[in-house]
């Protein structure tokens, strides 16, 4: 925000607006230090509510001690009230948050808010931490936290970090953490260390819990162990008894002792395990941030900080838009699914390789995976019965073989639910669009085929869509309208169910599945666009309803990324045992 508009509360009197009016002061406000300042008490009632809830009840009172609030805070917000202005910084940020959630003041505590999460850095961001933890209205908490665990090793290297100064729930908050961004566990042990060496008499009570959060890995922290049991917040702490160092100290000992002190630790750690796997959140996704422009038709390739979405990293560029990814191994295959050839990542290297994906012998390809499987359906260009061929990709001669054919002449969406594909289309291509849909499972192990039940309702250019283990036919037209209509189909109950409508139209309909939420937009191909773009929407399962998404949330731009989860546990530690070192960056965030 823009700076004071005078120095001093008492200047704003001598001339403009308010020149003259301080001889109509009403009231007066006093500091816990004893410094006074004269307001009027409608003035501040019209922008505070704490002022305006106190005046209705003591009218007549005119002396008010302002609590928790020092006398440069209370001036500047009594600038802000009276002129509007006001200049938030990292030096006064977490006073004025304290001070404005006090006084009840929800639009200075939301400037205090964005200033926070613009500027958060790795020399602010525990200090942050710390006054959120305090004040829940400042609605940054979980913004502080997550920045703090990306990074935890760059606090670490910052003096005056706030490491220090930390709360003991907040710092046991980011230890037990799997998403703790360390190189190893002397990083956590060095956290411990120097928050107990802080204040050693006051915080040596502390240090058993503390330890219980170390993830000491047999063969790896030996060493590290018994510098932990020689370590004096250790082995002269009176609350861990009975830990005698010595040269044969390892992290069994160390562990199983430290979780032996029944008397020193809450009932929750007495049950922990004596040893640990290492920090590897639940999964990661790869991200496709897509530029078109005039001169560029891109894509940028980002890797995120474990399960959330906040923080990314770029690994890699294409020169073509990525439409689809897709998993098998370590090898990341990506796709402009109607223009061939793709291209092969190794996540595990970070380094594309050396060959692309050739051309699949086909048109109207669709692509799905199965079983460490790559499947492509197309018209094949040797044939001329138009009907689909099944292509599979081989990896080792980097070809796609064609494995038989489908009963399909036009194919609208196929995805993969567990260990079979699902595909709807039509028989043969004729004058009668109205045709019956056709809906059958594949079984490529199997080579077989088994007819479903069709949807409900007739519809072309329809999305296709995986979710929960369910199957859900979005949108698409019957050559007179365009629809809003949604079918779900249930694998296990073999049926067909209507769903509530969604509440746009889509004339390309496209859905995505990411954080959990099935998404549904119009495609992103412009040559598509044929009109204004509806926003998105995603499915409220709870609910039962389809919520629209606005234009503040990062998913309103869903259209310019593609997604893909990688939940392979080996996969997962692999590439996270690379991430410490590496630079972060926030992407998305309301």
């Amino acid at each position: 925000m823009s700076r004071f508009a005078a120095a001093k509360f008492e200047d704003i009197f001598n001339s403009g607006f308010w020149e003259g009016q301080q001889q109509l002061c009403d009231g007066i406000l006093k500091t816990h230090d004893g410094t006074t300042f004269r307001i009027h008490k409608v003035i501040l009632s019209l922008r505070s509510d704490y002022f305006r809830a106190f005046y209705r009840s003591n009218l007549n009172k005119e002396t008010v001690v302002i609590p928790y609030v020092d006398s440069k805070t209370l001036e500047s917000i009594l600038l802000y009230i009276y002129t509007g202005t006001i200049e938030v910084n990292e030096n006064n940020l977490c006073d004025l948050a304290i001070a404005s959630n006090f006084l009840l003041m929800d639009d200075l505590l939301k400037s205090c808010r964005k200033f926070a999460i613009k500027h958060m850095r790795s020399t602010n961001c525990l200090s942050f931490l710390s006054v959120a933890w305090k004040t829940d209205r400042l609605a940054i908490m979980e913004n502080c936290y997550r920045y703090a665990l990306v990074h935890f090793e760059d606090i670490l290297k910052t003096s005056n970090g706030g490491l220090e100064e930390l709360p003991v729930e907040i710092l046991k908050k980011l230890l037990q953490s799997d998403s703790l961004n360390v190189i190893s566990e002397r990083s956590t042990w060095k956290a411990i260390v120097l928050w107990t060496e802080a204040n050693r008499s006051a915080r040596l009570p502390d240090v058993p819990a503390l330890l219980t959060f170390l993830r000491l890995e047999k063969g790896v922290d030996e060493d590290l162990a018994k510098e932990i049991v020689f370590h004096p917040i250790v082995n002269r702490n009176p609350h861990i008894c009975g830990l005698m160092p010595s040269d044969k100290s390892d992290h069994y000992m160390l562990k199983c002792k430290i979780l032996s002190q029944d008397a020193s630790l809450e009932p929750h750690y007495q049950n922990l395990p004596c040893s640990y796997g290492p920090r590897i959140p639940n999964n990661l996704h790869i991200i496709a941030r897509h530029k078109l422009t005039p001169s560029e038709d891109n894509s940028e390739v980002f890797l995120t900080y474990d399960s959330g979405l906040d923080f990314w990293r770029q690994i890699g560029k294409t020169e073509f838009f990525i439409e689809k990814m897709i998993q098998i191994g370590r090898f990341i295959y990506m796709f402009k699914v109607e223009q061939m050839p793709g291209s092969i990542f190794d996540i595990v290297e970070e380094e594309w390789l050396p060959r692309s994906i050739p051309f699949v012998p086909g048109y109207r390809s669709c692509i799905v995976a199965l079983r460490e499987e790559i499947y492509s359906f197309a018209i094949s260009v040797f044939d001329s019965d138009k009907k689909y061929t099944i292509f599979s990709y081989e990896f080792q001669t980097n070809k796609w073989k064609s494995t038989g054919k489908t009963p399909y002449s036009v194919i609208y969406g196929a995805v993969t639910v567990k260990d079979q594909i699902y595909i709807v289309g039509k028989t043969e291509v004729a004058l009668d669009e109205f045709r019956p849909l056709m809906y059958q499972a594949y079984d490529p192990e199997k080579d077989t085929w088994k007819s479903l039940p069709a949807p409900n309702i007739y519809r072309e250019n329809l999305s296709l869509m995986a979710f929960h283990e369910k199957v859900f036919a979005i949108g698409g037209n019957n050559r007179e309208v365009y629809l809003e209509n949604v079918e779900l189909y249930d694998p296990l109950k073999n049926t067909w169910m209507s769903l509530p409508d969604i509440p746009f139209v889509y004339i390309s309909p496209k859905a995505v599945v990411v954080d959990n939420k099935l998404i549904v937009h119009e495609s992103n191909e412009e040559d598509k666009r044929y009109q204004d773009v509806s926003p998105p929407v995603y499915w409220d399962e709870d609910a039962k309803v389809w919520i629209t998404i606005k234009k503040s949330l990062p998913w309103y731009f869903i259209d310019r990324y593609a997604f893909l989860a990688l939940d392979d546990g080996q996969l997962v530690k692999d590439i996270t045992a690379r991430r410490p070192g590496e630079k972060w960056k926030r992407i998305l965030h309301d």
